[in-house]
């Protein structure tokens, strides 16, 4: 059975053109707040997981692409240096200067990793995230045999 997790931004994020941005969400459904890792490090086993997570923007040039990424990471090594594994995009072009975009992306994260989402516009203008989602479905990942 899959353990859920939800989390949640109310808060309004200004996004510069052309600069990918980690969204910090406001809450997330264990009670912590101020979070970048949706999920992820302090697990002990490797997990699968399924996001789904859509965004609100205002202030979009329009005619703008829009795009959204989950991110893999972990810290690694003696000096604790960070390791980021950015996925495949969703883009998306949207016409009228506001819009809501999703993304979904499955993956696999071993113990002391964490996934996050980033989200970028490529207007001519600053725009703002004004709300964001995110639904996240974590199986324990058994060894195989």
């Amino acid at each position: 059975m899959p353990h859920h997790h939800a989390c949640a931004l109310a808060t309004r994020l200004t996004l510069l053109p052309g600069r990918w941005q980690d969204i910090r969400f406001d809450r997330r459904s264990d009670g912590a707040t101020d979070v970048s890792a949706l999920f992820g490090p302090a697990m002990a086993d490797d997990v699968l997981y399924d996001l789904c997570v859509g965004v609100v923007l205002e202030g979009i040039t329009p005619g703008t692409e829009v795009q959204i990424r989950a991110v893999e990471g972990a810290s690694r090594g003696a000096n604790g240096e960070s390791v980021r594994r950015e996925r495949p995009a969703n883009s998306a072009v949207h016409a009228t200067g506001h819009g809501r975009f999703t993304h979904a992306w499955k993956g696999a994260l071993a113990p002391g990793e964490w996934m996050g989402v980033s989200v970028a516009q490529f207007g001519q203008a600053d725009a703002h995230l004004t709300g964001a989602e995110a639904e996240l479905l974590v199986w324990p990942r058994r060894p195989e045999g």
